[in-house]
C-alpha cells in the first residue's frame, strides 16, 4: 500500500482522502496494475490518463532507484512514522523523504529556530546561547538549513551533543547552499535528520523555500525567531506557526538594527520576548536547566541561610505567594519579597512579582 500511496501523491488534483480510499481498495502491491480509469473512479479531478500514468510509473521507478542509491527513505501521510502534529496542519505533505533518524519526527520536544540569512554577531551569539540551553533541556532543534541563523542553530545543536532536524527546500540529493556540505555530513553523523517533501527528480523552484516553512513550524511545538527584518521570509514561518497554534518566541534586538525590526514587531504583537531559555521553558511548564543550575541545586553554596529556607518552601509547595511563605516562616514579608527576586535572578525559581514557581519536569 505504501508504494501505491507514494505513486498517487505525484498526481495533480488528487486529495489525501481520495488517495487513502484508492490505496485501501486497491487489492495489489503492484503499482503497474493501477489504471487511470480506476483512479478517476475515486477522484474525478485527478489529472491523469493512460499515457500520463505510464510516464508517472517510469518516473516513480527512477525516483526509487536514485533514493535507494543515496540511502533515502520516505514516509507517507498514512504511515505510523508520520508525525501527528504535522498531519494536523493544513496542506500537510503527502510524502516526506528522509535521511537519518526518522524517530526524531515524532519527538515531543521539537522546537523551530529560524532567523536572518545575514545575521549580526549579536544574532549568532544569541542563537548559540539559546540553543545550548535548549539542548540541555532535551529539545531537538528544527530549522531550514539555510545560511545564517538556520545553519548556526544546526551547528550549535551538534556542538552541544544534541539532535537537529533539517527541513530542505530542495530534494535531499541537492545540498543548498553548497557550502553546507560539511554541515550535511555532521547532521547525519551526530544522529540528526534531514527531510524534504521533494523527490530527487524535481527541479528546485524558489517557492519551495517559503513552502517548507510550514513544515518547520508544523513539526515544532514552538518557534524561536532570533533575528528578522520586517520583510524577512522568516516572518512567513511565524505566520504559519501562529495559524497552527504554536508558541512564538522572539529575541529582542537593537531598535536601530534592520535585523531586529521584525522580531521587535512580533514581540509588540504578542510573541514571547525571549532573553533566556527560562522564558521558553516557562511557557512549556518545564523546570529550567542551564549550564550552571544543576551544580547550584546540588550545593546551594551561593544561597544564604534565609534564601535556602525560602527556596525549600517554594520547592515544597511548587507554587506559592510571599504571604504563604510568611505564614510558614519567621521572616518578614519585605525580606521575603526581596529574596524571591534574588532567587529568580539566580535561576532557582521563577517569580513574577506575585507568584513564586518551582519547575518540575
Amino acid at each position: 500500500m505504501k508504494e501505491v500511496v507514494h505513486l498517487l501523491s505525484k498526481i495533480s488534483g488528487i486529495k489525501k482522502a481520495q488517495i487513502q480510499e484508492i490505496a485501501e481498495n486497491f487489492n495489489s502491491d503492484n503499482i503497474e496494475e493501477l489504471t487511470s480509469s480506476y483512479i478517476k473512479a475515486f477522484s474525478a479531478n485527478a489529472k491523469i490518463d493512460k499515457g500520463l500514468l505510464e510516464k508517472l510509473i517510469e518516473r516513480y521507478k527512477k525516483i526509487s532507484d536514485i533514493h535507494e542509491q543515496n540511502s533515502i527513505g520516505y514516509v507517507t501521510f498514512l504511515d505510523e512514522e508520520y508525525p501527528d502534529v504535522l498531519r494536523q496542519i493544513s496542506s500537510a505533505p503527502k510524502v516526506l523523504y528522509y535521511k537519518g533518524d526518522i524517530k526524531l519526527l515524532k519527538n515531543e520536544k521539537n522546537i523551530g529556530v529560524v532567523g536572518s540569512r545575514k545575521p549580526t554577531d549579536y544574532g549568532k551569539w544569541a542563537t548559540k546561547a539559546l540553543v545550548k540551553d535548549l539542548i540541555l533541556n532535551d529539545f531537538c532543534i528544527v530549522s531550514g538549513f539555510a545560511g545564517g541563523i538556520d545553519s548556526c542553530s544546526h551547528k550549535a545543536a551538534i556542538e552541544n551533543n544534541g539532535k537537529t532536524i533539517c527541513v530542505f527546500g530542495t530534494p535531499i540529493t541537492k545540498i543548498y547552499p553548497a557550502n553546507n556540505r560539511r554541515l550535511y555530513d555532521d547532521v547525519l553523523f551526530s544522529g540528526g535528520l534531514i527531510i524534504s517533501e521533494h523527490d530527487a527528480t524535481e527541479q528546485t523552484h524558489p517557492a519551495f523555500f517559503a513552502q517548507r516553512n510550514r513544515i518547520i513550524s508544523g513539526l515544532s511545538s514552538g518557534l524561536l525567531i532570533v533575528e528578522a527584518g520586517v520583510k524577512s521570509g522568516t516572518l512567513i514561518t511565524a505566520r504559519y506557526a501562529l495559524d497552527q497554534g504554536k508558541y512564538i518566541f522572539a529575541v529582542p534586538g537593537n531598535i536601530n538594527s534592520i535585523n531586529s525590526q521584525g522580531t521587535n514587531m512580533l514581540i509588540k504583537d504578542g510573541a514571547v520576548m525571549t532573553t533566556s531559555v527560562t522564558d521558553i521553558l516557562f511557557e512549556y511548564g518545564y523546570r529550567p536547566e542551564t549550564a550552571n543550575v544543576k551544580a547550584k541545586e546540588e550545593s546551594h553554596e551561593d544561597l544564604s541561610i534565609d534564601e535556602q529556607k525560602i527556596y525549600e518552601l517554594v520547592r515544597t509547595y511548587g507554587q506559592c505567594t510571599a504571604e504563604k511563605i510568611a505564614i510558614n516562616s519567621d521572616l518578614k514579608i519585605q525580606d521575603i519579597l526581596a529574596i524571591l527576586n534574588i532567587l529568580d535572578i539566580k535561576g532557582y525559581i521563577l517569580y513574577d512579582g506575585f507568584m513564586a514557581t518551582y519547575f518540575t519536569r
